[in-house]
């Protein structure tokens, strides 16, 4: 978990990342020296939906909720090659709502996301409505709102609430289940009164509606 100030320190050393080639799929990334989880050709292959090559771009265009904010992220090219600059900032832009803290997202949840952008034609915006939280706000949202778990996964970075614009979110959550599907694990809600979804990637294949 990292602060405000402590992103603006690793910017500089994200920049300098940038300025090298992006990290090949597989090897370690790291602004703030976190690893990327490892892929293997196994892995891709189980993500990928039928109509897909190997590697689709990962591409994301991306609204905050809480704050407006707009990024469109490049997180990776079709050949599988991470950028470590769109992956930090794409960090700090999923900070936690209440405190402005962030951490590392695990990538398979942003896999996740990209592939369901990409059942859409045009890449449609994505506002993210909660990514990663802190321990403490995860507690005061426990005390208000009984949908929170107190172990949610939102507070590994592995959890994300959106929706995609100009979508109906019932159709949302119908492509997350065939990605999640794919995936074989991970957890998709259904929150039709707050018109968002919910996916996750570190637990079992679960759907539930709320």
């Amino acid at each position: 978990m990292l602060s405000r100030r402590s992103f603006l320190k690793t910017l500089a050393i994200a920049a300098a990342a940038a300025s090298s080639p992006t990290l090949a799929l597989g090897f370690e990334y790291g602004a703030d020296g976190a690893p990327l989880p490892r892929y293997d050709s196994k892995d891709l292959l189980d993500l990928k939906p039928a109509q897909q090559p190997l590697f689709v771009e990962g591409l994301l265009n991306l609204r905050s909720g809480s704050t407006g904010e707009r990024f469109q992220c490049h997180f990776r090219d079709p050949q599988g090659n991470y950028n470590a600059e769109h992956l930090q900032y794409l960090n700090w832009f999923m900070r936690c709502n209440y405190d402005h803290q962030y951490t590392r997202m695990d990538i398979r949840v942003v896999e996740m996301l990209n592939y369901l952008a990409k059942w859409y034609p045009g890449n449609p915006e994505i506002t993210i409505n909660s990514a990663y939280r802190t321990p403490q706000y995860n507690r005061i949202l426990t005390r208000t709102n009984e949908n929170v778990a107190k172990n949610s996964l939102h507070m590994l970075g592995q959890a994300l609430d959106f929706s995609v614009q100009g979508v109906p979110t019932r159709s949302v959550c119908q492509v997350a289940q065939a990605v999640r599907n794919m995936v074989g694990t991970g957890g998709v809600g259904y929150y039709p009164r707050s018109n968002f979804v919910h996916i996750d990637c570190g637990g079992r294949a679960a759907t539930w509606v709320r």
